[in-house]
């Protein structure tokens, strides 16, 4: 089999990838292992109701995948924005807006001020320091700081909510702001992210392309320092049998940093690369949470249902968090009269990755403060725990920006890289497509007309 361009890993940008380079008249391979798309944004019913790996709402101003699903011809439709932001503090439930109120708005409107100042560029040279530290800068008002922050542990999953990157977070509150006048716009895709994954799929395969799902890859070939192709092997391989080979000069991966060695042989990558790819890659810097999927009869909300809510620190746990209820923004969701609602505090690995007795009792403690926090939660009709260990790179200062891989190997001929793990910025599936853009145009070699005007990585 000969394809132009080989996508690995079928993922949120995995799938943008591939859609835009076979739009483009590319003949494209779509290789999953998974029997699902997606990635860490898949999602799949329980007890009737629609859950997936993680908690994602997509924080796109308008200009990554909502644009790309416009190029492509998948229609996407946005719930309604969430309409307030509780914060916890002091044992209730306040709107953020109450912290910063006299000198601290002064001092969030100069720090506003500040950011609308500066260009993306500016943005690019502070992957160093913390959010804290640049507003700082600004002002020396907690309220001010705080509801940046309030917003980044919602957003980023960091595990100390003092230490947010502050590229990672201007770069999207500027683009919120200057396009939607906002500090944040998040949206749900109205019917979910399974059936936004199978339309871009079908359509993609409308475009000329192939997927192959259960289908893993063994090997990225490469030969005198460029790629040849890949070696694939299907979930009807006969155990010990031999794999097949898809031959193609460009091979686009989009795996996440803590699987990209063992897709290569021993030497392939380049030294500085591969050097990258494990620091990140140690799960010392992974983003980690604990957490609920929580169904009930009535809302498990703080103070509405379309709410961001989150809070530095629950009572029991010591640990920052979230809390969303997806019915409020898709009723389609969850069953009629039924509500569903995901809740998680974020963790240092450091220490606490293999810790079972450790995270053990972190779900006890916080399923504890769940009732306390929101007591609608203790006439759950059932609650589904999870630990989510493949966020993603947390974004700390030092971690983002130019020390993750570019789109482009450049010292192999014809590889590439994508997805929220490599050079990108923006939140999470946002993210993820913000990436793939940008790698589908490194691949043709020339920008796409229909992307002039976006803000790009």
């Amino acid at each position: 089999m000969k394809y132009d361009v080989v996508v690995v890993g079928a993922g949120t940008a995995g799938l943008v990838s591939a859609a835009l380079l076979a739009h483009q008249g590319k003949r494209v391979a779509l290789v999953e292992k998974h029997p699902y798309l997606g990635g860490r944004a898949m999602e799949h019913r329980h007890e009737g109701h629609q859950i997936g790996l993680g908690s994602h709402l997509v924080e796109d101003p308008g200009d990554s995948l909502t644009r790309v699903c416009e190029l492509i011809g998948v229609p996407m439709e946005h719930s309604k924005q969430s309409d307030s932001m509780p914060f916890w503090d002091n044992g209730r439930w306040a709107p953020i807006q109450e912290h910063y109120s006299g000198q601290a708005k002064v001092g969030l409107k100069r720090c506003i001020q500040a950011l609308t100042d500066m260009s993306y560029d500016d943005i690019d040279r502070l992957d160093h320091l913390s959010m804290r530290e640049w507003m700082a800068r600004h002002t020396n008002e907690e309220g001010a700081y705080l509801v940046w922050e309030a917003i980044s542990i919602l957003e980023q999953i960091t595990d100390k909510w003092y230490d947010h990157s502050a590229s990672e977070n201007l770069y999207v509150r500027k683009m919120h702001y200057e396009m939607r006048r906002t500090a944040g716009y998040s949206f749900w895709p109205m019917g979910g992210w399974e059936k936004l994954w199978k339309d871009i799929a079908a359509r993609f395969e409308q475009l000329g392309g192939t997927v192959m799902l259960s289908t893993k890859v063994d090997r990225i070939r490469i030969e005198n320092g460029a790629v040849t192709g890949v070696d694939i092997r299907s979930s009807d391989t006969p155990k010990g049998g031999a794999g097949e080979v898809i031959e193609a000069d460009q091979v686009v991966v989009n795996a996440p940093v803590w699987d990209l060695l063992r897709l290569f042989d021993d030497g392939a990558l380049p030294f500085n690369l591969r050097q990258r790819i494990e620091m990140l890659a140690d799960n010392r810097n992974k983003a980690c949470w604990i957490g609920y999927w929580i169904a009930a009869k009535e809302p498990v909300i703080a103070m509405s249902e379309r709410e961001m809510a989150s809070f530095q620190s629950s009572p029991r746990t010591g640990l920052g968090g979230f809390t969303l209820n997806f019915t409020g923004y898709d009723p389609s969701v969850s069953p009629s009269g039924e509500y569903l609602t995901c809740a998680g505090v974020a963790f240092d690995a450091t220490e606490r990755y293999a810790d079972k007795d450790w995270i053990d009792r972190k779900f006890h403690e916080f399923w504890l403060d769940i009732e306390d926090m929101m007591p609608a939660a203790k006439g759950a009709l059932w609650k589904k725990p999870h630990l989510v260990t493949t966020y993603g790179v947390i974004n700390k200062p030092g971690l983002v920006g130019a020390v993750r891989p570019d789109a482009e190997v450049r010292e192999i001929e014809g590889l590439y890289l994508t997805g929220d793990t490599t050079r990108s910025r923006g939140i999470g599936i946002d993210k993820a497509a913000r990436s793939a853009i940008t790698t589908s145009e490194v691949v043709l070699g020339r920008r796409l007309a229909h992307f002039d005007g976006t803000v790009r990585y």
